[in-house]
């Protein structure tokens, strides 16, 4: 889900997207990486760990700064943590 509207930051219009995911996948229980991935591409299952996390980056296009919920959340922490002289 996409929100357009709602929060500002310095100007900033701020679009939250949960789509911005990073996805990492961990071959070190596999004998031999590739070919595992060799298999891996005809279809068969291989022992490698995939785990999918929030995209901590903040990517700014025009006036515009997208970023998952997460990041955003984090985000406000940092900012109401600073506004009251707490740094963090």
């Amino acid at each position: 889900m996409i929100d357009f509207g709602g929060p500002t930051y310095m100007g900033l219009r701020i679009v939250q997207s949960r789509l911005l995911e990073r996805t990492i996948e961990d071959w070190s229980r596999v004998r031999s990486p590739s070919r595992a991935a060799r298999r891996r591409r005809r279809g068969h299952r291989q022992n490698i760990d995939v785990t999918v996390t929030p995209d901590p980056a903040i990517y700014r296009v025009g006036d515009t700064m997208v970023m998952h919920p997460a990041t955003y959340l984090e985000l406000r922490r940092r900012l109401d943590a600073q506004k009251a002289g707490v740094f963090a």
